[in-house]
């Protein structure tokens, strides 16, 4: 089965929050999320949150997207800056935006970091529409 890895900045706020609901949903799925930036040792507050809120299965520990998973994986980003910078270094990963893959769109999904709780479940339910979409 394709790995497939949610990317965001900072793989504290977004990816996780993907992470988490698709493994919830496909327990058997090799889902991870990563981070270009990654900087905390934990998921943010607001997500945990979330995640616990929705009996979601936990994330794993945020980690930087390696340069081995830019060509076994797919990647789903949240912002075309991602993809743009993950294209820049990999021409040949297999990149998406989440809204891209799911809906044909291109939709950057905001980052709620620093936000309030309510930013991050408008953002969550923003997510959920395009997760929902996809069937492994």
């Amino acid at each position: 089965m394709t790995k497939l890895i949610f990317v965001c900045t900072g793989n504290t706020c977004r990816s996780p929050l993907c992470e988490s609901y698709m493994k919830t949903k496909y327990p058997e799925a090799n889902i991870y999320s990563s981070g270009l930036f990654v900087t905390a040792y934990d998921t943010s507050e607001n997500s945990q949150a979330i995640i616990e809120k929705n009996n979601l299965i936990s994330p794993d520990k945020p980690t930087p997207l390696t340069e081995d998973e830019l060509t076994d994986s797919v990647l789903l980003v949240m912002g075309s800056h991602h993809k743009e910078m993950i294209l820049s270094v990999n021409p040949q990963a297999n990149v998406h935006l989440l809204s891209e893959y799911t809906t044909g769109e291109q939709v950057d999904v905001e980052d709620p970091f620093g936000g309030t709780v309510a930013q991050y479940e408008k953002v969550f339910e923003q997510l959920k529409s395009y997760l929902d979409k996809i069937e492994l």
